[in-house]
């Protein structure tokens, strides 16, 4: 055996591993990836309940292992054999806190999972572990038919997660005593910043994980006096707040704005591929996706454009970021120029009442502009047509301005007033539930 300094000890008559100490915060950064894996795979397990007949699961027994097997080298090497089928959304993988792998597939995919634990058992060959007993029994690998196994796959996700809770009362039961600190102080120490270490885990997480679950639609309507909303076209997003209390509850992933930006880019390429993949029907008509100016020059969106049809690309809306298009100009326009030859919409997204003045659409070459619902336009709608925002909005073009943001009827209200038509938020939504008994739902119409 070679021995490698730092790694083995030269104690006694053989070399023994001696696994590298994490510090204080990579451990820490360990537990939080491993907790939100665990997390996930519960309320993965708990949906997958009405789908269960087509689905089949695998628990690979990684801690059984030897010590020099539970090496990250390795780990990470056995989480890698199934990213093909991550990556074409063919199968879920988890990666538990004491090592374990969990692959959740559907059972016509069971080929290609039994070829990667082919994989796998060579690269621990040497294991112990895999000897085989002449029984048939596999400690290594247990197999769920969903269909029939469900109950107990169901049971093995919540006593994970069980283990999980209990690993986290020890935690705060032995931080305690070396703190003195109050209840805010403790919401103030949870909510940490968002790192470059943390930000490649989440990524990492966010890689194996299903994101289906975390999409979320929202219908801009037109809505003109006190007639029903017509929908126009949905915005389908990942929700960062569901993002963030589901995978990193105690960091503020938006503190960093960088970091953050390189958070959504990882989310645009992965929305995108939901989309082009049919994973939701109800997106037959128009829709828009937000994405960063990179992502719509990247070869992500070629493989979501070459699986668009031709006639559907003008139903769909691509919104930017202002702050976004402001960061690089150049590449702004070029992106705008290739998506409208493409035939698609283009929306400035993220204008407040203090930046729409500055704002003027048509030498961005915009077909919409998203306004956030702010105050400042209960002080237009009060002053008239010589409030600056007044002015602002009729340059823009009272047709191209989505009102965004909205919560209730008077926003939307104060919105018509000032000649607005479009418009997006909870308080529509609301509007559409109250609607949804009266008749069937209009058809999408991209303005």
């Amino acid at each position: 055996m070679i021995n490698l300094p730092g790694f083995f000890s030269s104690d006694g008559d053989s070399a023994k591993p001696v696994e590298p100490k994490l510090s204080d915060s990579a451990e820490g950064e360990r537990k939080l990836m491993m907790q939100l894996q665990e997390g996930l795979l519960l309320d993965y397990a708990q949906r997958l309940e009405k789908f269960r007949k087509q689905r089949q699961a695998l628990h690979l027994h990684v801690s059984r292992l030897q010590p020099h097997n539970q090496r990250d080298p390795a780990l990470r090497a056995a989480a890698a054999a199934f990213d093909p089928m991550i990556l074409d959304n063919r199968a879920q993988v988890f990666t538990l806190f004491k090592g374990d792998i969990v692959v959740v597939f559907a059972a016509k995919h069971r080929d290609e999972i039994e070829a990667a634990l082919v994989r796998l058992r060579f690269l621990f060959a040497d294991d112990p572990l895999l000897e085989e007993d002449g029984n048939g029994n596999d400690p290594f690998a247990t197999w769920y038919v969903l269909a029939n196994d469900y109950p107990a796959f169901l049971r093995l996700t919540q006593q994970v997660y069980a283990e999980q809770e209990e690993r986290r009362r020890v935690d705060i039961e032995r931080d305690r005593p070396r703190t003195n600190r109050t209840p805010r102080q403790t919401v103030e120490r949870r909510l940490s910043l968002l790192t470059p270490s943390v930000l490649g885990k989440l990524e990492d997480a966010l890689k194996r994980t299903d994101l289906s679950n975390l999409i979320r639609h929202q219908s801009v309507s037109a809505i003109v006096g006190r007639s029903r909303p017509q929908h126009m076209f949905s915005e389908v997003f990942v929700s960062i707040s569901d993002l963030r209390d589901i995978f990193v509850p105690d960091v503020d992933i938006t503190s960093n704005t960088w970091l953050f930006q390189h958070l959504t880019e990882t989310l645009d390429r992965r929305v995108l591929a939901l989309v082009v993949a049919g994973h939701d029907r109800s997106l037959s008509g128009g829709f828009s996706v937000n994405l960063n100016v990179r992502t719509i020059l990247s070869e992500d969106f070629l493989n979501f454009d070459d699986g668009i049809a031709g006639g559907l690309r003008g139903t769909i809306v691509l919104e930017i970021q202002l702050f976004d298009i402001l960061a690089n100009v150049g590449a702004f326009l070029f992106a705008r120029d290739f998506a409208r030859e493409r035939g698609y919409r283009i929306c400035v997204d993220g204008v407040t009442t203090e930046t729409l003045p500055l704002v003027d659409r048509v030498k961005i070459g915009a077909d919409l502009i998203k306004l956030i619902w702010g105050h400042d336009l209960m002080a237009a709608h009060e002053a008239g047509d010589d409030h600056p925002l007044t002015t602002a909005i009729a340059r823009s073009g009272r047709k191209r301005v989505v009102l965004a943001r909205v919560d209730n009827d008077e926003q939307i209200h104060v919105g018509q007033d000032l000649g607005l038509s479009m418009f997006q938020g909870r308080g529509v939504e609301r509007l559409i539930q109250g609607h949804a008994t009266k008749g069937p739902p209009s058809q999408s119409v991209v303005p």
